[in-house]
């Protein structure tokens, strides 16, 4: 029996089909012969050998530092807040005050008839640093201009302009040891505004808000030690408590309202630094010369800055992909070895300078803010800060920004005091240094 087909038509399907099959079988055995080789080699025979892709390490790329003055930095969105001062034999004298609104912990009745026994100010420590027994004397005023809790505030924010340094409510002496902070407040005018407010504002927050500003509180600078005491102002513990007796079917009720300090009240720390006839003195802003040593301070105090002068020298070596740039910060033990490796940041941050040296955040810690890949933490054994900056470096050297210098400063500056002191580009031995490993693409 024969198959009748119209002309060619099947005659060209079964080319087709044999064509096709042809193609897979000897796909398939190029692919099952290739799998015998070297993955690594594959293509290498259709390039010159010259152009063989070639790892490198470079650490001679020049590096200059010096330490610079801190700037302003935000201080009214913090995990912890700082109170109290210090004079500090290497970083000289400091200050850290807070103002801060308060408002009602619970919309509550307060009796329209009452009698204020006491006002209480609990302010509850997380911990502190600086010499824990050293007495200080905390001050608290009254704000008597609003604050906004939509508004942002800096650490160089000028006090004065909120309150009345003559019309202090309360002192107070502690140490930073103190589970507790307990300071009694009996200023006759502060307690009579408690007395004689209607019911109403203390059942209703926006009501509230406009007839308490609020409270600065400030310790007195010391002459030796002192410590710095981080707040949780969140803390249920921390709070202003009115004690007052209110009346009910004719009997005298003793009660208590409480007011917090939450994150529904607008809060600025204020820090201030004097560092004449101190050691950091000598060593601050030295641009043209560059330093040994670099001063690194919590809670907006002196950073450090780092430039490159001859990262134009980079843009001459072709097409090239950097891996890996290691920013290796060795910590100086010798010159002052009485500051403490507990005393040291657990962890630094390094900002780019943009327009008007702002400080910007680098490319490397806007895709890994969390470190694992930028780093920036204190390392024990090495006894340095280390960073990995390969995204700015290579965002320079292919022109997307247009400058490479970089600013160091304490990574929880506006809530932590500690201090470090990292050794300069010109220190004898073991300087700053930049580590680039790369890849040559051409």
């Amino acid at each position: 029996m024969r198959m009748i087909c119209p002309e060619g038509t099947g005659l060209k399907k079964i080319i087709k089909r044999s064509i096709f099959s042809s193609g897979i079988v000897i796909s398939l055995f190029i692919i099952l012969n290739s799998c015998a080789k070297d993955p690594d080699n594959l293509g290498r025979d259709l390039l010159p050998s010259s152009d063989s892709i070639r790892v490198k390490i470079d650490s001679s790329t020049f590096v200059k530092s010096y330490t610079i003055t801190g700037k302003r930095i935000l201080s009214s969105s913090s995990e912890f807040y700082v109170l109290g001062s210090m004079k500090d034999s290497i970083f000289g004298y400091g200050r850290a005050s807070l103002l801060t609104q308060f408002h009602p912990s619970i919309l509550v009745s307060t009796d329209s008839i009452r009698t204020v026994d006491s006002l209480i100010l609990y302010l509850s420590p997380a911990n502190h640093y600086g010499d824990s027994l050293y007495s200080m004397t905390l001050r608290v005023y009254e704000l008597n201009e609003k604050m906004r809790i939509d508004t942002n505030y800096f650490s160089d924010i000028n006090p004065l302009e909120y309150y009345d340094p003559s019309s202090e409510l309360a002192n107070y002496t502690y140490t930073a040891r103190d589970s507790i902070i307990r300071v009694k407040i009996t200023d006759p005018a502060f307690i009579n505004k408690f007395e004689t407010m209607p019911d109403s504002i203390f059942k209703d927050k926006t009501d509230f808000a406009e007839k308490f500003y609020g409270l600065f509180l400030s310790a007195d600078q010391v002459t030796e030690k002192g410590s710095y005491t981080y707040l949780n102002m969140s803390n249920s513990k921390t709070r202003l408590t009115m004690y007052y007796n209110g009346h009910e079917n004719g009997d005298t009720i003793s009660y208590g309202y409480e007011m917090s300090f939450t994150s529904l009240a607008a809060k600025a720390n204020v820090f201030t630094h004097d560092y004449a006839g101190f050691p950091i003195a000598a060593n601050l802003d030295l641009a043209e010369s560059g330093d040994t040593l670099m001063y690194i301070e919590g809670i907006a105090g002196s950073s450090g800055r780092i430039s490159f002068p001859q990262l134009d020298e980079w843009k001459g070596k072709g097409l090239i992909s950097i891996n890996k740039a290691e920013l290796i910060l060795p910590v100086d033990s010798l010159v002052f070895p009485s500051l403490s490796k507990d005393n040291y940041p657990l962890n630094l941050l390094l900002f780019s300078l943009g327009t008007d040296d702002v400080y910007d955040y680098l490319y490397d810690y806007r895709i890994d803010n969390t470190s694992t890949y930028f780093d920036g933490s204190y390392n024990r054994l090495l006894n340095a800060y280390v960073f990995n900056i390969g995204l700015h470096l290579q965002s320079y050297i292919s022109g997307k920004i247009k400058n490479s210098d970089l600013v160091i400063v304490s990574r929880k500056s506006n809530s932590a005091a500690n201090r470090v002191i990292l050794k300069g580009a010109t220190a004898e031995k073991s300087p700053v240094k930049l580590k680039v490993t790369y890849t040559e693409l051409f």
